[in-house]
């Protein structure tokens, strides 16, 4: 098999070529080999071809055929090999939708993200001059031939993730960029260098007085604190939010992080509505499948001020605003505090090796019940307590899943032996002063309270809650007392609860038994 098909389609085609202008009838197999060699060290991308004996049949083969190579058909289905998320042609419709009429100069940065609409999309807009960007040399060979004959199209070898990529300003830009990956721009100059993130702050800085930057964004820039929220801020205070749009799961293949499709408009920012949109995916047969139409499902809008005070982008929290839970929230007299401000919030310990004899306890997303710690199933491993104080368990600790496929709460009781949380759950420690654990946890499994960590969410079917966020999710903290009180009769009724589930059960069972008796 050939490593990679495109650019051997483009060795093939450029050795072809290269022989014709010699104008030689018998170029011998070592020779067209050389030449194949020369021309793919000229192009500056490696060689595809295991060996001269598979070259020498795969030319000859492409010689008698006389081929004519779709390079954007090839590129797209072997969009896997050079592992980037296309879009789906759901999402490019969205795109399409976003396309200036009167945009004059525009930019596609990495253009490959774009295959196979790419093509597709440069010749409904003639009158429109493009740039498209690629950092990979093959890509950049590609799109040379694909757009040789287009004088509105210029392809530049460069990367979006570098300061002074371009000297040009634009219109309008479409991006795709690189997330989900724990690669760091070089540049510590980025406000964040998250590959995501600097591109948001980098395109901006290339779109015209006016000009707008249409870009697909995971969801930690709606809601993140830290470097992110800063970028966050700096966007909506220096540019002007038109649009911020929650994407379905399928507008990606093979990634299951959640995203946003922002746009933003390099104007500064006033009293224009910002529109708020939740999408759905539509003509799906299952859930492997790419979304082939976006729905809007929900569709609102905020003010800037107003957005501003809301302090980010979740738009669970816009939402919500017409809920009549979360008005009430809002206009409640009851403190506000960040979940931070009044707990000590932490991720648990990755644990290798396990024994089932072992001296400590792991508690699993898989121990975690609706109500209780199954604390028969937890692991062990043996390790001296010294070594693993910083994560070890405490009397009232609230413990949640950081992953998994449904958000539950459970609070940890001490054992006779020492336990940990697996690094797969996050553990919120209350101030006891301040915070009731049983309130916490009563607050948390709330329908208010889902919705508000639903918003925090990284992923779309998979939970992927970040400890760093939770700390800076507010939550209602009333006087202690009154946590206490409603504490206390959660506790009580739970164990009536229990109590009367367990009596039902051994009822049952013994009518069944006493049923099936000869």
């Amino acid at each position: 098999e050939i490593d990679h098909y495109v650019s051997a389609a483009l060795l093939l085609s450029d050795t072809k070529e290269e022989l014709d202008k010699r104008d030689l009838v018998d170029e011998s197999d070592a020779r067209s080999y050389e030449t194949m060699l020369s021309v793919a060290d000229r192009l500056g991308i490696y060689n595809p071809f295991k060996d001269s004996l598979q070259f020498s049949r795969i030319f000859k083969a492409y010689q008698d055929f006389n081929a004519v190579f779709d390079l954007e058909i090839l590129m797209a289905a072997s969009a896997r090999e050079y592992r980037y998320p296309t879009i789906s042609s759901a999402l490019f419709n969205e795109y399409s939708r976003h396309f200036k009429l009167d945009a004059d100069t525009v930019l596609i940065a990495e253009g490959e993200k774009f295959i196979p609409n790419l093509k597709r999309l440069i010749d409904e807009y003639p009158g429109c001059n493009f740039t498209i960007t690629t950092e990979p040399r093959l890509n950049f060979q590609v799109f040379s031939r694909m757009f040789a004959g287009y004088e509105n199209v210029n392809i530049i070898n460069a990367s979006i993730y570098q300061y002074g990529f371009t000297n040009n300003r634009y219109d309008l830009i479409f991006s795709v960029p690189n997330f989900g990956t724990r690669n760091l721009a070089d540049d510590e100059n980025f406000m964040c260098r998250d590959q995501d993130a600097v591109a948001l702050e980098n395109l901006l800085l290339h779109t015209t007085a006016g000009g707008e930057l249409v870009i697909t964004m995971p969801a930690r820039i709606t809601y993140a604190q830290g470097k992110n929220g800063e970028l966050r801020r700096f966007v909506q205070q220096t540019y002007h939010v038109k649009e911020i749009a929650e994407l379905p799961e399928g507008t990606f293949e093979s990634t299951g992080i959640k995203t946003y499709l922002i746009n933003v408009v390099n104007t500064k920012p006033g009293d224009d509505d910002i529109i708020v949109r939740r999408y759905k995916a539509e003509k799906r047969k299952n859930k492997r499948d790419t979304a082939s139409e976006l729905i809007v499902e929900e569709e609102t809008f905020v003010m800037s001020d107003e957005l501003e005070e809301l302090g980010d982008w979740n738009i669970n929290k816009i939402f919500s605003q017409q809920d009549e839970e979360w008005l009430k929230f809002q206009e409640s007299s009851i403190r506000r505090m960040t979940m931070g401000d009044v707990a000590e919030i932490f991720r648990g310990k990755s644990v290798t090796k396990k024994y089932p004899t072992g001296n400590i306890g792991v508690v699993n997303i898989s121990n975690i019940g609706e109500y209780d710690i199954d604390y028969d199933g937890l692991d062990h491993f043996d390790e001296e307590e010294r070594k693993i104080t910083n994560y070890l368990l405490k009397e009232g600790d609230v413990l949640i899943p950081a992953r998994g496929t449904a958000i539950r709460t459970a609070i940890f009781h001490e054992q006779s032996y020492p336990c940990i949380a697996s690094s797969n759950v996050i553990v919120i420690r209350p101030e006891p002063k301040m915070l009731n654990s049983t309130y916490l946890k009563l607050f948390i499994d709330s329908p208010l309270g889902e919705k508000m960590i639903s918003g925090m969410q990284q992923g779309i079917t998979i939970i992927n809650i970040s400890y760093k966020d939770l700390k800076a999710l507010e939550i209602p903290v009333p006087p202690l007392e009154e946590q206490l009180k409603k504490a206390d009769e959660y506790t009580k009724e739970l164990k009536i609860y229990k109590d009367s589930i367990a009596a039902a059960e051994k009822r049952w069972s013994e009518i069944v038994d006493k049923l099936r008796e000869v």
